[in-house]
C-alpha cells in the first residue's frame, strides 16, 4: 500500500518537473522562487524576500578569476566554487545571480541590459548564513 503511494508521488513529481522544462529541482526552485520579483527595475526590489545582499563588484575578486579550463564546456570560475560551497553549507537559503547593472543618480543599482557592469549577487535570508559566507569569501 505504501509503496504504491510512494510510486504515485514520485510519478507526479517527475511529471511536474518534466512539464516545467527544468533539468532538476534546484533549477526549478531557482526559477520559481517566491521571494524574487522578476519584473523589478532595481536590485533591492528584485531581492525583496532576501534581507542580506552581497554584491561582488571588483573584477579582481576571487569570483571573477578563472580557476581552470577543462576543455569544451569545462571553464570554471571562482563563483562556481562559491556556489558549490553555498550548496554544501547553506542549501536553500541563498540565491546567486549575475546581473548587468549601472548606478543611477541616487546611487542605487538598476538593471540595464545595454550598458553597465556585470556584478555577481549573493542574497541570503538568514544573518547567520550571510556572516558565515562573508567570513569565508570576502
Amino acid at each position: 500500500m505504501f509503496r504504491i503511494r510512494a510510486r504515485i508521488r514520485k510519478y507526479k513529481a517527475e511529471r511536474k518537473l518534466k512539464k516545467s522544462n527544468h533539468e532538476d529541482w534546484r533549477m526549478y526552485k531557482h526559477h520559481n522562487d517566491p521571494d524574487v520579483c522578476h519584473y523589478a527595475n532595481d536590485v533591492d526590489t528584485y531581492y525583496y524576500g532576501y534581507k542580506y545582499i552581497y554584491a561582488i563588484k571588483d573584477y579582481k575578486h576571487y569570483a571573477f578569476q578563472c580557476i581552470g579550463d577543462y576543455g569544451p564546456g569545462g571553464l570554471r570560475f571562482g563563483y562556481d566554487e562559491m556556489t558549490m560551497w553555498c550548496e554544501e553549507k547553506i542549501r536553500w537559503n541563498y540565491r546567486r545571480d549575475i546581473h548587468r547593472v549601472w548606478a543611477n543618480s541616487w546611487g542605487k543599482a538598476e538593471f540595464n541590459d545595454i550598458g553597465g557592469s556585470d556584478y555577481i549577487y549573493f542574497a541570503f535570508k538568514n544573518e547567520k548564513d550571510f556572516s558565515y559566507f562573508l567570513l569565508r569569501w570576502s
